[in-house]
């Protein structure tokens, strides 16, 4: 083999190791994108998720504060429209006096509280307004009973013992007081549709 023969061998020789190392190198860059691309997407997966865990805990977050600031909003209209009617009820009874049926409402608050103190010294406490109407009723009934002009009221009466151990509150404003404790629930269902405001 001359020389020119064994130039031209190392030559080819070189240029096909060339061609395969080209090759190879391509090859591996090809595999390395690859390996890269499924990492990229893995990394943009996991971010992805984090960002949509956050961003449903924060929509989590601000329904549940809209639906309590709701719900407080309501809570506040309900008592509100509750007081509301209950002022305009409280006008109405402050004019109690100026009713026909007035005489009749005042004797049954008496009869009630006598009832409850049988056998008791019994004290009346009324509103100066009510103390000729209350003799009356006294006397018609054939009732013993002091009176006492010792309160302000709308109408109706207070009662006790003499040794003041039993007081029994019987005007129009103490049973307008239990009445709105006891009809509230009430009032709330036939407002709101059964969702009571106690």
């Amino acid at each position: 083999m001359s020389i020119e023969q064994l130039i031209e061998s190392v030559e080819v020789s070189a240029e096909e190791r060339i061609t395969e190392l080209k090759e190879k190198a391509y090859r591996q860059s090809v595999e390395i994108r690859k390996g890269a691309e499924g990492k990229d997407e893995a990394i943009k997966k996991k971010h992805l998720d984090a960002v949509k865990k956050t961003v449903e805990a924060e929509r989590n977050k601000s329904i549940a504060k809209i639906k309590e600031e709701t719900r407080m909003q309501f809570t506040r209209t309900k008592d509100e429209v509750f007081k509301k009617a209950f002022f305009e009820a409280q006008k109405i009874l402050s004019s109690a006096r100026s009713r026909a049926d007035y005489e009749n409402n005042f004797r049954k608050m008496l009869k009630e509280v006598v009832l409850e103190l049988e056998g008791e010294e019994i004290q009346l406490h009324i509103d100066k307004i009510d103390e000729n109407l209350c003799k009356k009723l006294l006397s018609e009934l054939k009732l013993n009973c002091e009176v006492v002009t010792d309160i302000t009221s709308a109408g109706g009466l207070n009662a006790s013992t003499k040794d003041g151990r039993f007081i029994i509150s019987n005007t129009t404003e103490s049973r307008f007081e239990k009445a709105k404790a006891l009809l509230k629930p009430e009032i709330f269902t036939t407002l709101y549709g059964g969702q009571s405001g106690v």
